[in-house]
């Protein structure tokens, strides 16, 4: 997927049938954080295409498959957010995408979602709706301590039970394709001081979800962040940090529920805006009908 900084590697499920770059259907993105991969969303993906949507996942630049450079500046949450948007908009042949984002991606993607505002290649209507799974909104970790963290102990912590021998060779594995400079970066980011401001105005539909047994970002905090944002909240009973993982039947009936509400409030404004359109400016009569009224 081609992005500013080097093309992400990214992971796509159609639902049955065929799907190509003008089918209409139901698009999502979804991008997962620190010592995530894309491969973390592949449960939830086969339920969400099984009930028609076309889903993609994505590693972020030097995240897991995706190579990075030994530059800082391209670990930063704004340069991330578009490389993310950048290769969405490339995936999704520019049909509205449903954003998912988790842990830290949840703030990447928020940040693209601001983006769109300032940015005329992205308009805001290129996000249908934004759900933030588990959102590390202040950080993972603090900026000193990223760099000496265990990165195997915090992914670790994320998983919900005893982690099996299996899993840990997993994760040991992204790890070691990550760059240690994307960790680092991506688990002490914290967001913007005006971005809950931001998204407010943005107007667009958003979601936060919580695990019932999150240790690390508990369901009262993802209750707090979407009141502020003015967002539905939602937690995924039996789910841990990881609702895509520990309960995907659960957070795929919750996110198919939501976006067909998005869907059906985003059809209703658009038919009233072209109902608005209408009566603003009524067609016109033919001058040669006109004229003949006249004798």
């Amino acid at each position: 997927m081609p992005a500013p900084h080097g093309p992400l590697a990214g992971v796509e499920i159609r639902p049955p049938g065929p799907s190509g770059p003008h089918w209409d259907g139901r698009r999502a993105a979804l991008v997962s954080g620190a010592g995530g991969a894309k491969e973390d969303f592949l449960p939830l993906m086969h339920r969400l295409a099984g009930s028609g949507h076309r889903l993609f996942a994505v590693d972020l630049c030097g995240q897991n498959e995706t190579p990075g450079p030994d530059d800082p500046a391209v670990y930063g949450v704004e340069a991330l957010a578009t490389d993310l948007a950048v290769a969405t908009t490339a995936a999704c042949a520019r049909k509205p995408v449903h954003l998912v984002g988790h842990g830290a991606g949840a703030l990447v993607a928020a940040t693209a979602v601001a983006q769109a505002r300032a940015r005329e290649r992205f308009a805001p209507s290129t996000y249908r709706s934004l759900t933030l799974v588990a959102p590390c909104w202040d950080g993972t970790v603090a900026a000193g301590e990223a760099e000496s963290a265990d990165w195997e102990r915090l992914v670790a912590l994320q998983h919900r039970g005893t982690v099996t021998d299996e899993r840990r060779a997993v994760i040991r594995q992204r790890l070691a394709r990550s760059h240690p400079m994307g960790l680092t970066r991506l688990a002490s980011a914290a967001a913007a001081p005006d971005l809950v401001t931001v998204l407010r105005a943005e107007g667009i539909r958003m979601l936060v979800v919580g695990g019932a047994q999150d240790p690390l970002v508990p369901a009262d905090r993802t209750e707090a962040l979407a009141r502020r944002l003015g967002a539905r909240h939602s937690v995924v009973p039996g789910a841990g940090h990881l609702p895509h993982h520990d309960n995907p039947d659960a957070l795929a009936a919750t996110l198919t529920a939501f976006w067909a509400e998005a869907e059906a409030e985003a059809e209703a404004e658009a038919e009233a805006q072209a109902q608005a359109q209408a009566e603003a400016c009524p067609p016109q009569r033919p001058a040669a009908a006109a004229a003949g009224d006249g004798t």
